[in-house]
């Protein structure tokens, strides 16, 4: 099969679109980059912290095939990360692929069935529109920049703002700071403010598993081994954080309600310790606001000057029609987790919330994705539909590395015999039957 002659798309220049255009320019594709930033790096440029170190560890962070330097620590800063992925784009040649400063506002199929390519909108730098076709798109937008907020009853008259648009200290009004959601961003941010102003509250509105950052002096994300199967490594875990914490009681947090890797466990070696100190205090959730006064379920009342909402993001897809997707608990259902179920050329990579390094899915994931493309490029109708028979479509979203790495391989082995089967078809002598002519009607027969 020979690549199309529009070329490939790919929506993000992040940590995942990245990976993609250098995956599918070594397959030969013509591969065009919109980001709407003016350098690489997505949420690593824009949606993180300046205190942001990784919870995974610089050994399973990279892509497999561009190990992170040696020479970075075992949990790499976010200035290290952004060092890393701009030497990603210069080592693949990936930056001059990029239009910067641009932004896609609209993307719709040129046919139904999205076979005939697809027609995206871009605001260009200038604040000009123009519209170009492509073969092909990979969605790479990330799933880190839609804030999800929380109403709650009453007006609060301090400064709030979402974990994302936090930066340092100094972003926090007064002294008195509230941190909502116990996630890594809410754990690290209400650590800092009790660092920066003596004390910080957090509210919880349930339990979580309390990771350290290291097991026996190994980074806690390279135990997701391939052989150590998820129910052995809930079950060592869990033994371990029992001997090194003990129970959330002791720190006067909730027990959590799930199981481990049920939901993103949070990986912080200091936020127990900051509980155990009284710098950061536990609070339930919100009851309702009255001015600065924050009232929790419990009848505890608290004067507060900022609130920090780390209550995480939606995954949102704004220059696509939303019903092109079954939307499962605010994710999308993907087939081979990229593909929409109905539509072809349409990839959506990058929706997967390892609990682990997310490179090496990246590097393997952008290759399968690059392969889907190639035989996409050679059948008249979305392969997603065929495929979906085989694989059903799903909203997974929190996934193990090693487990997505035996789907990655098992979804290779489903397209050989896709492939092989496509060859033979094609291969097929078309068969003609020849009709003998029906003797023209009688007038008897005209008439009855």
């Amino acid at each position: 099969m020979t690549a199309p002659a529009a070329p490939h798309l790919v929506i993000g220049a992040g940590y995942a679109g990245l990976g993609v255009a250098r995956a599918l320019r070594a397959d030969g594709f013509d591969v065009e980059v919109i980001e709407r930033n003016d350098e690489v790096g997505g949420n690593w440029l824009n949606g993180v912290y300046d205190s942001t170190h990784i919870i995974s560890s610089r050994d399973t962070t990279g892509y497999a095939e561009f190990p992170m330097p040696r020479s970075y620590p075992d949990f790499p800063s976010r200035d290290q990360m952004l060092a890393y992925l701009r030497s990603y784009a210069e080592a693949f040649s990936i930056r001059e692929l990029i239009h910067f400063g641009s932004e896609v506002t609209s993307l719709t199929p040129v046919t139904p069935d999205g076979v005939g390519g697809w027609d995206a909108t871009i605001r260009l730098p200038d604040g000009t529109v123009t519209t170009r076709r492509y073969a092909g798109v990979a969605v790479c937008n990330g799933h880190h920049w839609d804030h999800r907020i929380p109403t709650r009853p009453g007006t609060f008259s301090g400064l709030q703002l979402h974990s994302k648009d936090y930066r340092n200290p100094s972003d926090l009004q007064g002294s008195r700071a509230l941190v909502v959601g116990a996630g890594n961003s809410g754990c690290d941010i209400a650590v800092e403010a009790s660092r920066h102003f003596g004390h910080s509250l957090i509210s919880m509105r349930r339990g979580y598993h309390f990771l350290p950052k290291t097991i026996l002096g190994i980074p806690a994300a390279e135990l997701d081994r391939a052989w150590l199967p998820l129910w052995a490594q809930r079950a060592f875990l869990r033994n371990m954080v029992r001997v090194i914490h003990g129970s959330n009681e002791r720190y006067g947090i909730p027990t959590p309600d799930h199981r481990l890797f049920d939901r993103h466990p949070v990986v912080n070696s200091e936020m127990l310790h900051a509980l155990r100190h009284g710098r950061v205090e536990y609070r339930p959730d919100i009851e309702r606001f009255d001015g600065k006064t924050v009232t929790f379920v419990d009848g505890r009342r608290e004067e507060v000057d900022t609130i920090v909402w780390a209550t995480g993001f939606a995954v949102s897809f704004p220059f696509l029609d939303h019903d092109i997707f079954e939307w499962e608990h605010g994710i999308p259902k993907r087939v081979f987790g990229m593909l929409a179920p109905t539509v072809a050329g349409l990839y959506v990579f990058g929706v997967l919330q390892p609990r682990g390094g997310a490179g090496p899915l990246i590097s393997r994931g952008a290759e399968l994705l690059s392969r889907l493309a190639r035989i996409q490029s050679g059948v008249d109708h979305p392969i997603a539909i065929d495929l979906a028979r085989i694989r059903r479509a799903d909203a997974r979203h929190l996934v193990g590395v090693s487990e997505t790495m035996r789907e990655i391989a098992i979804a290779h082995r489903i397209l050989d015999v896709y492939s092989w089967r496509q060859r033979r078809r094609a291969s097929r002598p078309v068969q003609r039957t020849t009709m003998t002519p029906r003797p023209a009607p009688n007038a008897v027969e005209r008439v009855a």
